[in-house]
């Protein structure tokens, strides 16, 4: 173990064992106090794993794993913690839909089933979130979603689950914090600078336009990624992915501000630092690769954004 891997564990396992007897008390704590004691917990796994994440580049990859793995055995445990001594609230988002849009079911959203175990980010409640779930075949645009006024200038997470060939547009005046992304296959999304991370699970045949902080992929494949990350990106049981720069998407003196509410350095990008957590040799991982220029659809962002154009602000 290198000198700089056993500085970071001397500070890393002290604070996971820490966490751990946090979460193993939570039970005893009066109930009044309890949601206080959750969201501590959440603010330590999550700055934990930032902490990992900025050190990728310097620690090997089998430790890199081992500590992400236990930042998942944490979330995971906090969420089964969450769900027995928390009642779930019950909240949900109107949308406004545009002529001629599917209706949105109006039945009680079916349970999710658990995810595959994977490296991810802490499992959070997902009621605040804006969300698009279960569609298929639309073009779906964040400005059709009913935003609440309070916090309303505090970035929002968003939620995209279960959509099947949709055009996914975010690009809007919403600041947007973390972007969750789970069973997507053939959808084409397109991302504004976000202040957090792209976090994705389970998709498959789609083209991701994004730029954010961290981006983690987990079992997916057959993906174009067009993406500004100011961290090393990270995959899990991937395959066939396929990465590019983000590119120009908009105007520079609006990509600008963008990038400025975001907090992005704009000249960083570590696309191209790909790190795969399920390949530990030396040599290039076979499951991502660069897009090749004749690969490149810059035609792509635009005929997403115009559908929108003229009620995106």
């Amino acid at each position: 173990m290198s000198e700089a891997s056993k500085d970071f564990r001397a500070t890393f396992d002290p604070e996971k064992q820490s966490i751990e007897e946090a979460l193993a008390e939570l039970d005893k704590v009066p109930k009044d106090e309890l949601q206080a004691n959750i969201d501590s917990i959440v603010q330590r796994i999550n700055a934990l794993e930032k902490t990992v994440t900025a050190k990728i580049s310097i620690l090997p990859a089998f430790d890199a794993r081992m500590c992400m793995e236990a930042i998942k055995s944490m979330s995971e445990r906090l969420t089964q913690l969450r769900v027995k001594l928390v009642p779930k609230a019950k909240f949900s988002f109107k949308s406004r839909k545009t002529t001629g849009a599917t209706p949105s079911p109006t039945s009680t959203p079916k349970p999710v089933a658990s995810p595959k175990p994977a490296v991810s980010t802490p499992t959070i409640d997902q009621s605040q979130f804006l969300k698009f779930e279960d569609r298929t075949g639309e073009h779906l645009f964040i400005g059709s979603l009913s935003v609440s006024e309070a916090g309303s200038g505090a970035a929002k997470d968003v939620a995209l689950t279960n959509l099947t060939d949709c055009t996914i547009n975010l690009v809007h005046d919403i600041p947007l914090g973390a972007i969750h992304v789970k069973n997507l296959k053939r959808c084409t999304l397109v991302f504004p600078p976000v202040s957090g991370s792209i976090l994705l699970h389970d998709c498959e045949g789609c083209t991701l336009v994004g730029a954010c902080h961290q981006s983690r992929m987990h079992t997916s494949t057959n993906m174009n990624i067009y993406i500004h990350v100011t961290s090393e990106p990270i995959i899990e049981d991937c395959t066939d992915m396929r990465f590019a720069p983000y590119g120009q998407i908009l105007p520079s003196e609006e990509l600008d501000r963008l990038f400025e509410i975001a907090q992005l350095n704009q000249g960083v990008n570590l696309y191209d630092k790909v790190k795969d957590f399920n390949w530990l040799r030396q040599q290039q991982s076979p499951n991502w690769r660069l897009l090749e220029e004749s690969e490149l659809q810059p035609e792509v962002v635009p005929q997403i954004l115009s559908k929108d154009r003229s009620v995106a602000k």
